[in-house]
């Protein structure tokens, strides 16, 4: 994904008030078949598939054989096999653990099939307009996390509701080779190209976990990033639970106009408490927002650390930031 098409904040403004382009050319597709296909997700995944109705998505986590988290997917269920979607950052790295896996499970096929699709995505609160044009139902019955395969222009083409910014968001899986046109259609319906700097923001705004920003590092749980409820009881690694720091998510004081780095220090009265995972500049807060790991102890809503170098303070709030402006847009 492109970090950016014009500049950041013109792209934000598109994905919360209109309706942004998304374009995932380097997501990670993987297809899982047979009859051992269920247990095999069952096995790789922090969720179970077993409950999973074709034209439904659900979110699981893949965790390396240490418990470190590895990625978040989303799992679509098909007639007659599963499609496990990666997010582009983690795509190379969780498709080979896939296929590493999946060559010693029986009865079970695991394909890496990205080459087989070129996927776009809507995203913004006039985003459900296009979507409509290519829905053989009404957008206002499409649930989240639901698709529907129909065909546009001869081919088949999947139109999933798994928006990622808070926003009404749609993708779609057409054949490799058709998304140039598919470009095109959207574009000319009033969708604006954004990049993934963009979408880090919005994802931010409203609470959706960064991976590769809050576990950069490679060694971060599932509980460093607040991400426990994905994994189902008797799944979880052993001490995962017992790491002596949590995830919060802050807001910078005015005067901080600079993004602290991954691992900046957060201080009290000098004693360090914690470090800072990811952050952005908020356009509509006109603020400094991120997360964070702080000790047990203070780890709630409402604390005031300060940069261990600099001084400048931040406040611990609750998630979401902010709330999303197609909760006020109407589908229809």
């Amino acid at each position: 994904m492109k970090t950016a098409y014009t500049n950041t904040p013109d792209e934000y403004a598109v994905l919360r008030e209109s309706c942004g382009l998304l374009d995932y050319a380097d997501i990670g597709l993987v297809r899982v078949s047979g009859p051992g296909a269920t247990d095999f997700l069952g096995q790789v995944a922090t969720r179970g598939v077993e409950f999973l109705l074709e034209g439904q998505s659900m979110t699981a986590l893949l965790l390396r054989a240490d418990g470190t988290l590895l990625s978040e997917v989303l799992v679509h269920c098909h007639t007659g096999h599963y499609l496990v979607e990666i997010w582009p950052a983690q795509a190379a790295e969780a498709t080979e653990h896939l296929l590493t896996r999946g060559a010693l499970a029986p009865d079970t096929t695991v394909q890496d099939v990205s080459e087989e699709y070129d996927v776009l995505a809507v995203e913004g609160p006039a985003s459900f307009r296009i979507a409509q044009k290519y829905l053989p139902f009404p957008v206002a019955s499409m649930g989240y996390r639901s698709f529907v395969t129909t065909d546009h222009d001869g081919r088949s083409l999947t139109v999933s509701r798994t928006g990622v910014t808070g926003e009404y968001g749609y993708k779609f899986f057409a054949p490799a080779g058709a998304g140039e046109a598919l470009r095109a259609e959207f574009t000319g319906l009033g969708a604006v190209e954004c990049g993934k700097d963009a979408v880090d923001v919005c994802r931010m705004e409203v609470r959706f976990a960064s991976v590769e920003h809050e576990a950069a590092d490679g060694r971060a749980t599932a509980f460093d990033l607040g991400l426990q409820w994905m994994i189902e009881p008797g799944k979880e690694p052993a001490g995962a639970a017992d790491q002596p720091r949590r995830p919060v998510c802050w807001v910078g004081a005015e005067e901080m106009t600079e993004r602290p780095a991954h691992g900046a220090v957060l201080a009290v009265s000098d004693a360090e408490v914690g470090v800072v995972t990811h952050a952005v500049w908020s356009p509509r807060l006109s603020r400094v927002i991120g997360t964070a790991q702080v000790d047990a102890a203070v780890a709630a809503s409402g604390q005031e650390f300060a940069l261990a170098d600099g001084g400048t303070a931040l406040r611990t709030v609750s998630a979401p930031f902010l709330t999303a402006t197609s909760l006020d847009v109407a589908l229809d």
